[in-house]
């Protein structure tokens, strides 16, 4: 089969990804990742220095080199000194926390985050400061980060909220301040797709920095934000495993990778098969299960309880058109039950693997039982009653 840019060996997508109209090119992007920076404004989790260390290392297996600290939970300058004594081919990023980064640095970070809130009512009603009066600090602090030998990211606070010309005069400050990236904020997820492409366009028209994306997900946008973000020419996007942040998190890191992966081309330089691995060791460390429908790392996100498209399609030879890809490549298999919806093809796949073969006449009696069973326990079976009903309607062991 010849390949193409939506049809290759492990998955088939829509070649309309793909159409001249509405493709866009592969281009290299770096994820960043805020796991441990907005995880810790998770009201539900909390992160020990060890635990810091453990993330930054299985990031860097599976292939990440951004990730960013917050300076203001206790442990932070162990978190710090821990990374960085390992040495991981990682850039590690801190905000700018006056008093504390100046420690950061001296202990070897290169990368500072600079926040400005550029809400007028934030200006006002909480830091009780002037416009100028907070852009006079955010060059001082672009500046002092600029004489440290830092690479500086100016962190735009709700910029989907701001008005464009105060977006603008802020980009433009920064810029000649030294600035050498922005990071377009939708603190609330409040804006939707075409209004982040918006923003990042007209960021980049400004001043020609690089642009980063942070998008929450108040309204289940986050990943669609990021990769409108990504198609405006956004060349920083930020991921976190199992989407985990302030309120309803962020842009999954899994969702993101894949989705650049396999609807646009792009060689993100992740190792997919760590994608679950990483996902599994931050729900361990916080608690927070994976939803059950969670793409790619979900434990429904492959569960299946009919299988005779899989079947036909493996008989073919064409596989990955019962998946949008197949899981496999990500480390993880097909789940196949049987209950209430399930076909002759789910209990065909499923007597093997309990040790059990049985005609054609007999999986379709063992069927008519399951699908009974199922509805009467309002779940899908377990193997033991899938295969004391088999059992009963003449399959035989292996």
């Amino acid at each position: 089969m010849s390949q193409t840019p939506w049809r290759k060996p492990h998955w088939f997508v829509s070649p309309h990804n793909f159409d001249a109209r509405v493709q866009i090119p592969p281009r290299p992007v770096e994820l960043h990742d805020i796991t441990v920076r907005d995880g810790e404004e998770c009201a539900d989790a909390v992160f020990t220095v060890d635990d810091k260390v453990r993330i930054a290392e299985a990031l860097v297996r599976a292939g990440l080199r951004r990730m960013e600290l917050f300076l203001i939970v206790p442990g932070w300058l162990e978190s710090v000194r821990a990374i960085l004594r390992r040495q991981l081919p990682l850039d590690l990023y801190v905000n700018w926390q006056p008093g504390r980064v100046e420690q950061a640095v001296e202990a070897g970070v290169r990368h500072v985050m600079v926040w400005h809130r550029i809400l007028d009512e934030h200006q006002q009603h909480v830091l009780r400061r002037s416009r100028a009066e907070l852009l006079d600090e955010t060059v001082r602090q672009i500046a002092a980060a600029r004489a440290a030998g830092c690479h500086v990211n100016l962190f735009i606070n709700e910029a989907s909220r701001a008005p464009l010309e105060q977006l603008r005069e802020l980009v433009m400050v920064a810029k000649q301040a030294g600035a050498a990236a922005v990071t377009v904020v939708d603190s609330f997820g409040v804006a939707r797709p075409a209004a982040i492409s918006l923003l990042v366009r007209q960021v980049l028209e400004w001043s020609s920095l690089q642009v980063d994306v942070h998008c929450h997900n108040d309204f289940g946008l986050s990943t669609a934000n990021v990769l409108a973000a990504y198609e405006a020419g956004a060349t920083g996007l930020n991921v976190s495993v199992n989407g985990l942040g302030y309120r309803a998190g962020n842009a999954p890191f899994d969702e993101v990778v894949m989705a650049l992966e396999v609807l646009y081309g792009v060689d993100t330089g992740i190792r997919l098969a760590d994608l679950p691995v990483l996902s599994a060791l931050v729900a361990e460390i916080t608690g927070i299960p994976v939803g059950y429908f969670k793409p790619v790392s979900g434990p429904g996100a492959f569960s299946m309880e009919q299988w005779t498209t899989g079947a036909a399609m493996e008989k073919a030879g064409a596989r990955p058109i019962a998946f949008p890809f197949e899981p496999e490549i990500i480390g993880r298999a097909p789940r196949v039950v049987v209950g209430k919806w399930s076909d002759a093809g789910a209990v065909a796949k499923k007597l093997p693997e309990l040790g059990l073969s049985a005609s054609a006449e007999q999986i379709a009696n063992i069927l008519v039982e399951c699908q009974r069973a199922g509805i009467a326990h309002h779940r899908p079976l377990r193997d033991h009653e899938i295969v004391t009903i088999a059992l009963a309607g003449g399959a035989k062991s292996i």
